[in-house]
């Protein structure tokens, strides 16, 4: 344990060092924005000073209207000055804000500026587009009572000094770098065998799924840390590995045990039906078996997905097996409604099981006929977009009410009608996911979408 006392030890320096930075750094930022402020501060003090000089030597014989339109004349002056003529030109940091408020309440002065509460001293958020500022800002001000419940505001907007910032930031970065270059030395002497022993584990979790959880870590390694990972990596493999085992020979079970005695009594309807030749209730019977019997292939189905090892050994090419598909099946299946098949493939290839992935692809089809409108069209499309594969089935249809529609990737759930399952679209998924990819659906104009990703084979590793 002591080899690792020098790991310990680095990563309390670089705690320290963290925290050291982070304190000088606030604490020079707070020096240089309390400048600022203060700064500030005393210019709108002046502002104010000169402002109320110039209100305070008006003519004693104006009237009342008559001081608060010279009053206002002088804050529209120093309002529009303070932002050069609204041209924005000149660069000012500390941009003067002026208001008046007259006695019923409403202000004039600068543009969109709202009245802060309080008296005195006064320090608030500017929004953005005030005073020619591009984001929100803060600013100091004073608030002078002329009295009959008139009163003015002179501010400043402030923004610590950006000479004053970049000092503070180089100084924090200083000691940053020397704080970070220590802790580094001393790291770097023991981290120079750690990344192939991590590279190893990284790349037995990678074959884990590939290989069925059966390959296991070194457990000799000279350090006790590696070795305790290695015996809980093993033991977490060889968990995986065994309910892998189970699941597998419980489907080979569930497979017997439901098709068997369905296929039992369709053998014994049949013998019925020619006894009893044109019993309606026997063909109706037989009807519901092979329904169940749908049903049962389809669960099959899912359970083979979701045991199989990794994403599969196969290479398919997305836009070959869709055009195939669609010209061997479903070109037929839509003579019914008179439908029309657009495909629009790119080409690629993706890792999953072919089996699998026809089967999937024939549960969105078979969804988008379904569900066309007659005499309409069934839009495919395979496309590249980046590292996936992106397969999209779209149909004119009725489409799907927004908040049901990620529940009919659910086992079970089926919007069809009695002679649907609701297992379809619940395989898809979980071929789709076991293959490291997904699967949305969503509504468009007129009709539904389904489109699956996947991820592309990279080039090298088709050679």
């Amino acid at each position: 344990m002591l080899r690792w006392l020098p790991l310990r030890t680095t990563l309390v320096i670089g705690a320290l060092a963290a925290v050291a930075l982070a304190g000088l750094t606030l604490g020079l930022l707070q020096m240089v924005a309390g400048n600022a402020r203060d700064l500030a501060l005393v210019r709108s003090q002046a502002d104010a000073a000169v402002l109320s000089s110039k209100i305070a030597s008006l003519p004693p014989g104006y009237s009342v209207e008559e001081r608060e339109a010279e009053v206002l004349t002088m804050i529209a002056a120093r309002a529009l000055q303070a932002t050069d003529g609204g041209r924005c030109d000149s660069g000012e940091r500390t941009r003067a804000l002026f208001l008046y408020r007259m006695a019923d309440g409403t202000t004039r002065g600068t543009p969109r500026l709202v009245w802060p509460g309080g008296s005195g001293e006064v320090r608030f958020s500017v929004p953005a587009g005030v005073a020619c500022q591009h984001a929100r800002a803060t600013a100091v001000g004073v608030i002078e009572d002329l009295g009959g419940g008139r009163s003015f505001l002179s501010a400043r907007i402030y923004s610590p000094d950006p000479r004053l910032v970049t000092r503070a930031y180089l100084l924090a970065g200083g000691v940053a770098i020397a704080f970070l270059a220590l802790a580094s030395l001393l790291a770097w002497a023991l981290m120079r065998g750690w990344r192939t022993r991590l590279d190893r584990f990284n790349a037995l979790l990678d074959r884990a799924d590939r290989s069925g959880f059966s390959e296991r870590a070194e457990e000799d390694d000279d350090q006790p840390e590696f070795r305790s990972l290695a015996r809980h990596l093993n033991a977490l493999l060889a968990r995986s590995e065994d309910m892998i085992g189970g699941m597998r020979r419980l489907h080979r079970h569930v497979a017997h045990d439901l098709r068997g005695p369905v296929m039992v009594a369709r053998r014994h309807l049949e013998a019925l039906g020619a006894k009893a030749p044109g019993e309606p209730l026997i063909g109706e019977t037989d009807a519901k078996l092979v329904t169940v019997d749908k049903r049962c292939r389809m669960l099959l189905g899912i359970i083979d997905a979701e045991v199989s090892r990794g994403a599969g050994t196969d290479i398919v090419d997305p836009a070959a097996r869709v055009r195939q598909l669609i010209d061997d099946m479903f070109v037929y299946l839509g003579d019914d409604k008179d439908l029309d098949f657009d495909l629009d493939a790119q080409q690629g290839q993706v890792r999953v099981p072919g089996d699998l992935f026809d089967r999937m692809i024939e549960n969105i089809l078979g969804n988008a006929v379904k569900f066309a409108t007659p005499e309409t069209m069934v839009r495919c499309r395979v496309e590249r977009d980046g590292d996936e594969m992106r397969i999209t089935v779209e149909n004119d249809g009725p489409g799907i009410e927004p908040s049901k529609i990620d529940r009919i990737f659910e086992p079970g759930y089926s919007s069809g009608g009695a002679d649907s399952h609701g297992l379809g679209l619940a395989f898809v998924k979980t071929v789709s996911l076991r293959a490291g990819g997904n699967v949305q659906a969503s509504n468009i104009a007129h009709g539904f979408r389904i489109a699956i990703s996947l991820p592309a084979v990279k080039e090298e590793a088709r050679a």
